[in-house]
Formats: structure tokens, C-alpha cells, sequence
């Protein structure tokens, strides 16, 4: 591969499993900056082997601390590529990767594989969807997703997308783990929704020719349907096909499942919550 002019930019907290092999997957990259936010492991001795610039901010979520990144650390790169630590970067894509960055765009939106079992769930994971990961530098600034969950961008000129996707090993610590973070994710995407509830969604972003941000639009829509958990499985596991996924799209659609249920039931709470107060403002 030819020298590119590209920094990999790596957040972390508590990475000593994923981050080996990510590191690994970026050697072709200029340079690696980690950007840690608390770690108690081995992730920073790990980071000092392979040699990675290494800075620490306290973590105020994705958007926050992708920006903190592009303003703070030491980038001498004209792109910047944004991976987590369980994600890894295949050959073919690094290929695209260079290959895009002599382009006249400002930003590329990628898109992951997701494994479970050892096995690509492609159709019950809804393949593909964009996430803001490649960027020139000085050309985007992060801010939070509608949703609450994740982060979208603001982008000087124009943005297209590389479809060889990343491989995202979002179960590589385990089921606890996982539900243990998509708990803390539910609550962020219940707070997001009463936050913007007042704000009304524009009919125009639901048609969007960008792809991160119809869903984003479409996402925030469906948290006023009916039965929206059952609504989700019933998307994936049938009408995307997902049980072509064979047992681990199974698996992957019910625990999609519990995560609605999970926010669902968070924002019957909290109206309960907010109905008492009334009430007792009023006593």
C-alpha cells in the first residue's frame, strides 16, 4: 500500500482485549492517537508498545470527545479516521480508504459488519448503516445524535460514502457487558427523547438523499409508534430478512428486542414520574 495521508484516531476506556487486534488492523495509517478517558487495564501499556500518541480526556460522550480529538491532539494529517477500539479495519478497506482520500470530498461515511457467533449478521443488523468516521481535517464538527445515542456531523463541502464495510465485534466482551452498556444507552436515548420532544421533525430529513441522517430522522419518528419494540423485531428478524442469519440473527433480534423494551419501558417511567410531580405540585 502507498504512504497515505491519514491519522487513525482510537477512544477508549478499559480496551486491553479488543485493542491488540484493532492496532493491528491500522498499521498502514500515518499515525494512531489514542485518546483515553479513565482506563484501569492495560490499555495504555498497550497503546506505548505499538507506539501510539496518547492523550486523556474525561469522557462527555462521542461527539464531545471526537471533536476534543481533532482540536487537542497532535494530527499532522490532512483525513482523520475515526475507529473504536472492537473494531477492526480489513485490508480491502484501507485500499478504499487511501484511495478516497485523493478525492476532492470533504467526508465519508462508513459502515460496519457486525459479528456475533463468529458470523456476519448482516440482514438483522440492517446493513448497511452510515456512521461518520472519515473526515478531512478541519472540515467537520461532531455534535449528538437526535436520538441520544451516538453522534452525527455538521460538514464544510461535500460527503460520499465508502461501501466495504468495518468489522464492528460488538459482543467481543460478552453478553453482560453488552447489556450492561445498552442499559446506559437506553436511558441516554429515553433522555434524548423527552429533551426534543417539543422540536418537531422536518418532513424534508425523513427523505434525505444522506443516509446517517434519514435514519437518525426515521429513528426519532418511530419512538411515537405503538408497540415500537415488537414493531423493531418484526423489521429485522422478517421483513429484512434476518432469520437467513441462521441462530445468531435470532439472538441479535432479540436482544434488540430487550433494548427497546428496555427504553420503552424507561419512558412509561418517566411520564409516571412526571404525572406524580404534577399531581403533587398541585396538592
Amino acid at each position: 500500500m502507498n504512504e497515505c495521508d491519514v491519522t487513525a484516531v482510537v477512544l477508549t476506556v478499559n480496551e486491553e482485549q479488543d485493542l491488540p487486534q484493532c492496532l493491528q488492523s491500522l498499521k498502514w495509517c500515518r499515525k494512531i492517537i489514542l485518546v483515553d478517558s479513565g482506563s484501569t487495564d492495560k490499555t495504555l501499556e498497550i497503546a506505548a508498545q505499538w507506539h501510539c500518541d496518547i492523550y486523556t480526556n474525561h469522557w462527555r460522550g462521542f461527539a464531545a470527545q471526537r471533536n476534543w480529538a481533532l482540536q487537542n491532539t497532535a494530527i499532522d494529517s490532512t483525513w482523520v479516521l475515526f475507529i473504536d477500539a472492537d473494531e477492526v479495519v480489513p485490508g480491502a478497506l484501507a485500499d478504499d480508504i487511501v484511495a478516497a482520500t485523493r478525492s476532492d470530498a470533504a467526508a465519508f461515511y462508513l459502515c460496519f459488519k457486525v459479528m456475533l457467533f463468529g458470523v456476519w449478521v448482516r440482514r438483522s443488523s440492517n446493513f448497511p448503516v452510515w456512521h461518520p468516521r472519515l473526515c478531512r481535517r478541519g472540515a467537520v464538527v461532531y455534535r449528538n445524535a437526535v436520538t441520544g445515542h451516538g453522534e452525527t456531523w455538521d460538514v464544510n463541502g461535500e460527503v460520499r460514502y465508502i461501501r466495504t464495510p468495518y468489522i464492528h465485534y460488538s459482543f467481543s466482551k460478552g453478553f453482560t457487558h453488552w447489556l450492561a452498556k445498552h442499559n446506559r444507552l437506553s436511558s441516554m436515548e429515553c433522555d434524548a427523547f423527552f429533551q426534543s420532544i417539543q422540536d418537531k421533525i422536518k418532513i424534508a430529513t425523513l427523505f434525505s438523499r444522506d443516509g446517517h441522517k434519514r435514519r437518525q430522522a426515521l429513528r426519532r419518528l418511530s419512538f411515537h409508534l405503538p408497540m415500537r419494540p415488537l414493531l423493531r423485531f418484526f423489521y429485522s428478524y422478517v421483513w429484512k430478512r434476518g432469520f437467513l442469519d441462521g441462530r445468531a440473527g435470532f439472538v441479535y433480534c432479540l436482544l434488540y428486542l430487550v433494548y427497546e423494551l428496555m427504553i420503552q419501558a424507561k419512558m412509561i417511567e418517566k411520564r409516571v414520574q412526571k404525572r406524580s410531580s404534577a399531581s403533587g405540585s398541585l396538592l
